[in-house]
């Protein structure tokens, strides 16, 4: 009796992780989403926007929607993957919305690049309602699996934890322009104090099963996320910052729609540490990749051009 009461304890206490950890996913997101409307730069005068830009619009959305998820499935076809790690592997690459875009604005600090970064969240967020179910629709024939996926699910999450609270959050923005200035900064700090929570919190419930994902599968995580920031590097055109911004685009996904797309499947949480092993790589490489851009950036600044040398006679 006194033996068992301990493990009742852990259980409870894990469980009640769980569900600390579910809440701040339904609620960051959204918040995050929110906050990055808030603090989007405005267009410049004389700026194409890239709906308007139709040749790298092209470019962008090859590289997301299709490139990427054909190197995901080339990955799990190659390599000795158990059906769990497949399964998660390409459940996270199908989850398309990209969601808030802070992230993409440090791999592009330049305000172009921010806008870029927005505009390309907004429209594969908006496209994500229906190639996601498409897309989810053709895997399942391609594995042989019975799983199907409406739209009204891929909408529940993309339109309530991003493009809703993002348009909110850039319409917020555009009426009130100082409460944007004062409540961006502050809403921000919370925020990467939550994201700090949620990845405890992640860590604590998934610990174990994470610690449980093979060598291989790690291998696999990793070899799909690099793969994404190259195809998103080269597809991002000749401009630096345009090519951050989709090399961004390219290897993060949505992690609420990917959890989401995980609990209609047959074998729902043996998919979450999947899940998170992914993201996890996805975030480690895109820091170092955004480290290498930053310093490239730097030399190329230091760089003094032949003609802005004064000449002495």
């Amino acid at each position: 009796m006194t033996a068992c009461a301990p493990r009742r304890q852990i259980q409870i206490m894990r469980s009640v992780i769980r569900d600390v950890f579910y809440v701040l996913l339904g609620v960051l997101i959204p918040l995050a989403s929110f906050t990055t409307g808030l603090q989007a730069p405005k267009p410049g005068r004389g700026e194409a926007r890239l709906w308007r830009r139709p040749r790298q619009l092209t470019r962008d959305l090859l590289a997301v929607l299709i490139l990427v998820p054909l190197w995901v499935i080339a990955v799990v076809l190659v390599l000795p993957l158990s059906p769990a790690i497949r399964a998660g592997l390409l459940i996270s690459t199908l989850a398309v919305g990209i969601g808030p875009v802070s992230a993409m604005k440090r791999m592009g600090p330049t305000t172009p690049a921010a806008r870029e970064a927005l505009d390309l969240n907004l429209i594969v967020l908006v496209i994500s309602l229906a190639f996601v179910p498409l897309a989810f629709a053709g895997l399942a024939a391609l594995f042989r699996s019975d799983v199907h996926l409406g739209v009204g699910a891929v909408a529940k999450v993309v339109l309530g934890r991003a493009l809703v609270p993002l348009l909110l959050g850039l319409g917020a923005a555009r009426l009130w322009p100082r409460f944007a200035g004062s409540a961006g900064p502050v809403l921000l700090k919370i925020l990467n104090v939550a994201l700090l929570l949620l990845l405890v919190a992640a860590l604590a419930v998934a610990g174990k099963q994470l610690a449980g994902v093979s060598r291989i599968g790690w291998f696999a995580c990793a070899a799909a996320s690099l793969g994404a920031i190259v195809i998103g590097h080269l597809m991002g055109g000749p401009e630096p910052g345009t090519r951050a911004v989709v090399a961004a685009a390219s290897v993060m996904r949505f992690p609420a729609l990917a959890l989401a797309l995980a609990a209609v499947t047959r074998q729902g949480p043996r998919l979450i540490p999947v899940i998170l092993a992914y993201v996890l790589t996805s975030f480690v490489f895109l820091i170092v990749y955004g480290l290498v851009m930053s310093r490239r950036a730097r030399k190329r600044a230091e760089v003094v051009p032949l003609h802005a040398v004064p000449r002495t006679t």
